[in-house]
């Protein structure tokens, strides 16, 4: 979600940030930055590449963004969209989100006691869910991670859309109709760039339609390509682990 409104904080603002308002802590693991206003961030934020140890408590936000971050712990916050891109060792608990929870080549996170409509994560592994409520989740490629005591509306291969270990929402068998469908129509493009060229046109927007043809068969290698370079690097991983009761872990 991209919104002109939103405000980008680096570690160094957001040092420079707590030492204005005077936030308690210093933002080591000993003594972190506690943020109980919700005024103290804007609810359209994003924070990028830091390390200090934040503890968010009971505050609200519309959109919040997360890249290359650690050591931020939520208490009882509330979000419409809260994206984690890149990171790790962050918590939430009990908190609620009203549409979405996106996490992309995340890892180590706890998400615990909390109501997420969406849930879609992307290339993540060992993570941990513990008592949430998930009502939809899109699983592209993440491995390794724990869903424990789950509150499901159907069952889990049901709600996950495939099975909680499938590549993407529709199973392998689609994932691989997919690549093939690409290649299928950069194969396409490429040729029919390569005939309209030899045929010698001088007209412009021939030429056009040449260069985009293309691109538009670089572009249809490259997806496949990248799909299946993410597929391999999550395959070591061990499946997705459903566990239904506390006592099991």
């Amino acid at each position: 979600m991209k919104l002109s409104s939103n405000t980008n904080y680096s570690e160094n603002d957001l040092y420079q940030k707590a030492i204005n308002e005077k936030w308690v802590g210093n933002g080591t693991s000993e003594n972190p930055f506690i943020i109980e206003n919700t005024h103290s961030l804007p609810d359209h934020s994003i924070i990028k590449s830091s390390s200090l140890h934040i503890l968010i408590k009971n505050c609200t936000f519309k959109m919040i963004s997360f890249k290359s971050c650690k050591n931020i712990k939520f208490e009882g916050c509330s979000f419409e969209y809260a994206a984690l891109s890149k990171c790790s060792r962050i918590n939430l608990g009990n908190c609620s989100f009203k549409e979405t929870l996106e996490l992309r080549y995340s890892h180590n996170l706890c998400i615990q006691d909390s109501h997420i409509p969406f849930l879609i994560f992307s290339m993540c592994y060992e993570n941990h869910f513990k008592t949430c409520t998930i009502t939809r989740i899109f699983n592209a490629f993440s491995r390794a991670n724990i869903f424990e005591n789950i509150d499901a509306p159907e069952d889990y291969n049901t709600f996950v859309g495939g099975g909680l270990n499938t590549l993407v929402r529709g199973g392998t068998k689609k994932y691989f109709t997919r690549l093939l469908g690409f290649i299928a129509a950069g194969t396409l493009s490429l040729i029919s760039a390569i005939l309209i060229f030899i045929n010698d046109y001088s007209n412009s927007i021939i030429w056009s339609l040449i260069g985009g043809l293309v691109f538009m068969a670089f572009i249809l290698f490259i997806v496949p390509l990248a799909l299946y370079l993410d597929n391999r690097k999550m395959q070591h991983y061990p499946d997705n682990q459903i566990i239904k009761r506390s006592s099991e872990v």
